[in-house]
C-alpha cells in the first residue's frame, strides 16, 4: 500500500495559506511569489512602477517598461520546502506588452512505505503554474489586465491538471501618487483530479489595495484587503463549551472573535521607505498570519515582515523575510535584469 501523500499535501498547503483546509486544490497559488510583496505584508497589488514580479499577481500593472525584463524569485520555506518564480516580459509591436511566468513549489523527497512500514524507495511532490499575462491602458488613469494559467501537480503517483485565470483593474495617478487596484484571482477549473471523477475547486479570491507615496517624504504606505468574498476568516473550536468560574460561580462563555478581529483578518499593512532611487527598506504586518499561526504566549514579532531592495548596475536585488511565528520564517530572494541593457551599443 503506497504512502497516502495526497491528504498530507492538501493539509500542508492549507497551513501555508493560514486558511481553512480541505476546501480547495492548488492552495499554493495564494503564496507570495515576490520577495517585495512578502516583505510588505503579502498580497501586495496596489502599485504600478514597472516591477514585473508584482505584475504576475496583478496583471493590470503590466507596462511597456517591462519589455525584456527577466526576473527570478526563490523562497526558502520551513521544513526544507523550496518554491519560486521565473517571469519575463515582452513588448510585441502593435499588440502590446505580454508577460510569461512559471511558479513552482518543491516539497522535497519522501520515503515510500507499505502498510507494514517497510520502505519501498522514495518519491517527490510538487505544484506548478505556467501562465501569460496582458494589460490594456483604457485612459490616463485606468487599466485592466488578465492572466491565463495552466496548473499541474504531482504527488507520488497522483497528479492533477487544470486551468485558471486572474482579472484585474487599476487606478493610477502620477500626480497624486495614489494607486488603487482590485484583483479577482484563481478563477478556473480542475480538468483532471487526483482521483477519478473528483474535481476540487480552485482557491478563488478577491483582493483590493491602495497605496500612497508622500510627495515630500520618502515613504509609501499601503493597505491591502484580502479574501473579500468571505467575511469571517476566524476559527472557533467547536469542542469548546461554557465553563463555570470556581470562585464566583459565574458562567464563562466560549471566546468569540470581535468585529475588529474579523476586519483584521482581511487587512495587511505595508511601509516602503525610499531614501534614494536605488535603495529601499520595507516593513509589513499581516494580522491574520500573526493571530492564526502564532505560538501562544510566544507571539514576539510574528506576523511582521521586513525587506530591502537595491539596484546595482544592470541588476535589481530584493530580499524579504516573513516571520510566521516563533516556530518558523520564510526567506525570499529576487534578482531582476533587463536584457535590453546587455545588448552591445553600435
Amino acid at each position: 500500500m503506497k504512502f497516502r501523500f495526497t491528504l498530507f499535501a492538501f493539509s500542508f498547503s492549507a497551513a501555508l495559506m493560514a486558511q481553512t483546509g480541505g476546501t480547495n486544490a492548488w492552495q499554493f497559488l495564494d503564496l507570495d511569489f515576490s520577495a517585495r510583496s512578502l516583505s510588505l505584508g503579502s498580497d501586495f497589488v496596489p502599485l504600478k512602477d514597472g516591477d514585473i514580479n508584482l505584475a504576475v499577481s496583478n496583471p493590470a500593472s503590466i507596462t511597456p517598461e517591462m519589455d525584456n525584463n527577466l526576473s527570478m524569485n526563490h523562497f526558502i520555506y520551513p521544513a526544507g520546502i523550496n518554491y519560486g518564480m521565473l517571469a519575463f516580459g515582452k513588448n510585441i509591436e502593435k499588440l502590446g506588452t505580454f508577460t510569461g511566468h512559471l511558479r513552482y513549489v518543491s516539497y522535497g523527497k519522501f520515503t515510500r512505505t507499505d502498510a507494514a512500514g517497510i520502505e519501498q524507495g522514495t518519491f517527490t511532490a510538487g505544484d506548478y503554474a505556467m501562465g501569460t499575462g496582458y494589460a490594456k491602458q483604457l485612459n490616463k488613469y485606468f487599466s485592466i489586465g488578465g492572466n491565463f494559467n495552466l496548473l499541474f501537480s504531482h504527488y507520488e503517483t497522483y497528479s492533477a491538471f487544470g486551468i485558471g485565470a486572474d482579472v484585474a483593474t487599476m487606478f493610477h495617478d502620477d500626480k497624486s501618487n495614489i494607486t488603487i487596484s482590485l484583483v479577482a484571482r484563481n478563477i478556473g477549473y480542475q480538468l483532471k483530479g487526483f482521483t477519478s471523477k473528483n474535481h476540487e475547486p480552485l482557491p478563488t479570491e478577491v483582493v483590493a489595495g491602495i497605496s500612497y507615496k508622500f510627495h515630500h517624504a520618502p515613504f509609501r504606505l499601503s493597505l491591502v484587503g484580502t479574501d473579500l468574498t468571505r467575511w469571517d476568516l476566524t476559527y472557533n473550536d467547536p469542542s469548546l463549551v461554557p465553563t463555570i468560574d470556581q470562585l464566583t460561580g459565574d458562567t464563562i462563555p466560549v471566546p468569540t472573535s470581535s468585529f475588529i478581529q474579523k476586519v483584521g483578518y482581511h487587512t495587511n499593512f505595508g511601509l516602503e521607505i525610499l531614501p534614494t532611487e536605488n535603495f529601499f527598506i520595507r516593513v509589513g504586518f499581516n494580522y491574520q498570519r500573526r493571530n492564526s499561526m502564532g505560538v501562544v504566549n510566544r507571539m514576539s514579532v510574528g506576523g511582521f515582515s521586513f525587506g530591502v531592495g537595491f539596484k546595482v548596475k544592470k541588476f535589481a536585488f530584493n530580499y524579504g523575510i516573513a516571520i510566521y511565528s516563533a516556530a518558523g520564517t520564510s526567506n525570499a530572494f529576487s534578482i531582476t535584469t533587463n536584457l535590453n541593457e546587455w545588448k552591445r551599443k553600435e
